[in-house]
C-alpha cells in the first residue's frame, strides 16, 4: 500500500519509552475470543447491553454534521457527499453506526478509503480482523486486516502516523497498542444479568415451579426405577405445556414438593441493579434503559445527560479522527463540526443559557455586548439598533454558547 500522499517535511517524534513496546516484534491482535464474547454475550444477547448501545447510535445518528473552512460555513463539498454516502448500499446512519458500535463493543473503531488520495467510497472495518505491527517510536508500523484468509496490509507513515486506514482505540492501561472494551467494566454485571435471564427462563419452561422429591415407601428403590420416573417427570411435568399436570405414582411413591421462597425466586432486584450497573458502563442514564425507573422529568434529564455526559464527546472523537485522516486530502482549514442546535433533548439547556444572559443583563451583572457574545451573537458595531432585552430579539445560542454551555472544547 502506499504511504500517506500528504507526508510533510517535519521532525520525527518518537515515544520515549521506543522499541520497549514492541513486545515480540509481533502483529498484536485483540483477544478474539474475549472481542466474540463482547459480540455475542455483551450485545447480542442482552438485551441491557443492546438497548443502551443503540440509545447511543441513534442519538448520535441524529445529530447533523457542518463543514466549515475557517469560520465558514460550507454548504456544497465532496466531503458533505462522501459522507452522506459512505459506499454503495450504506448512508451516514449506518455508517456510523457500524463505527459506534465497534467502538462500544471492542474500544476500537476503523476504515479504510478506496484510494490513497480523494476517494469515492470509506469502508467500516472489523476491529477484530484487525492486527497492529508495533514500530520502534511508539506508531504502529503497519496494519493487518485478515479476513477469509486473505490479508491486506495498511502502512503507516512513521513521521506523521497517518495511514490509509483510519484506526482509532480508547486508551488502555493494559495493552499499548490496542483498545479497551467499555463492556469490560461491566463484564460481571452483564454476565449477572446474562445468567438471571436464563434461569428465569428455565423456571418458565417448569412452568416456575420448584423441584421436588418422591418419597418411597420401604426401601431404596432399583436403578430401573429411578430411570422410569425421571423419564416420567420429564415427560409429563417439565415445560410449559405441562402447567398444571398432576404427577400419578404407584402406592409406595409420594410426591414432595420443595418450596422456595420469594427471595429465592424474585430477581428483580437483582435483575435491576446489574441493569444499573451495565447502563453506568455505558454512560447511558438507567431510565432511559429501566421503564420502572423513568418518569416524564427524570426523563427529559437523562436525555439530556445521555447527550452532555456520552454521546457528544464520542462524536467529537470521531470528527476529529475524521478531520484528521480524511478532511487533509481535500487541502487545509476544512474542519467538521456538530450542529448541537439541531438537538432537540437540549432545548432545556438553551434556554437556561438564554435567561442566565438574560438575567445577568438585567441584573447588571453584564453588558449589552457580553450578553451578546455569551448568547452567540458577534459584538454589535458602533450605531448599530440595539435591541431591548427580552423583547424576543435573542436567538438560541449558536456556536460560541455551545462551547460555554456544554464545557467541551469549541476549537
Amino acid at each position: 500500500m502506499a504511504l500517506w500522499p500528504f507526508k510533510r517535511q517535519t521532525e520525527q517524534k518518537a515515544h520515549p519509552a521506543g522499541g520497549a513496546l514492541m513486545i515480540g516484534g509481533g502483529p498484536s491482535w485483540s483477544r478474539k475470543d474475549k472481542a466474540q464474547s463482547y459480540i455475542t454475550e455483551g450485545y447480542q444477547l442482552n438485551v441491557i447491553v443492546y438497548r443502551a448501545v443503540n440509545e447511543i447510535v441513534r442519538a448520535a445518528a441524529s445529530i447533523q454534521i457542518e463543514l466549515y473552512n475557517g469560520d465558514e460555513a460550507i454548504e456544497q463539498h465532496p466531503v458533505l457527499d462522501l459522507l452522506a454516502n459512505p459506499h454503495p448500499g450504506a448512508t451516514y446512519q449506518s455508517w456510523l453506526a457500524e463505527m459506534l458500535i465497534n467502538r462500544m463493543l471492542m474500544g476500537e473503531m476503523a476504515a479504510s478509503a478506496d484510494n490513497p488520495r480523494q476517494p469515492a467510497e470509506i469502508w467500516p472495518l472489523l476491529p477484530l480482523n484487525i492486527g497492529i505491527v508495533p514500530g520502534p517510536s511508539g506508531i504502529p508500523r503497519q496494519y493487518i486486516y485478515e479476513i477469509n484468509n486473505r490479508k491486506t496490509t495498511f502502512d503507516v507513515d512513521q513521521i506523521t502516523g497517518q495511514s490509509d486506514m483510519l484506526f482509532v482505540k480508547t486508551y488502555n492501561p493494559g495493552d499499548y497498542w490496542r483498545g479497551q472494551s467499555p463492556l469490560m467494566a461491566a463484564a460481571i454485571a452483564g454476565d449477572t444479568h446474562n445468567a438471571g435471564m436464563r434461569w428465569n427462563y428455565s423456571l418458565l419452561k417448569n412452568s416456575a415451579r420448584p423441584s421436588g422429591l418422591i418419597r418411597f415407601k420401604g426401601g431404596y428403590p432399583s436403578g430401573e426405577m429411578v430411570a422410569r420416573m425421571r423419564e416420567y417427570f420429564k415427560a409429563k411435568m417439565q415445560g410449559a405445556e405441562n402447567a398444571g399436570e398432576i404427577p400419578m405414582l404407584a402406592d409406595d411413591a409420594e410426591w414432595q414438593s420443595l418450596s422456595q421462597t420469594a427471595r429465592d425466586m424474585d430477581f428483580s432486584n437483582t435483575m435491576r441493579e446489574t441493569a444499573k450497573y451495565v447502563a453506568a458502563a455505558l454512560g447511558v442514564p438507567l431510565p432511559l434503559i429501566d421503564n420502572d425507573a423513568s418518569t416524564f422529568n427524570n426523563l427529559e434529564q437523562a436525555k439530556e445527560r445521555l447527550y452532555t455526559d456520552t454521546v457528544i464527546p464520542i462524536m467529537r472523537e470521531v470528527l476529529a479522527a475524521l478531520n484528521n485522516w480524511l478532511l487533509p486530502r481535500y487541502g487545509d482549514g476544512l474542519e467538521l463540526r456538530l450542529d448541537l442546535d439541531t438537538i432537540p433533548a437540549l432545548e432545556a439547556l438553551r434556554e437556561r443559557m438564554f435567561n442566565r444572559a438574560v438575567t445577568a443583563y438585567r441584573e447588571g451583572l453584564l453588558t449589552l455586548q457580553e450578553a451578546r457574545v455569551l448568547m452567540g451573537y458577534e459584538p454589535e458595531a458602533e450605531g448599530e439598533f440595539k435591541p431591548t432585552v427580552g423583547g424576543g430579539m435573542f436567538d438560541l445560542p449558536a456556536d460560541d454558547i455551545k462551547a460555554l454551555a456544554y464545557g467541551l472544547d469549541h476549537g
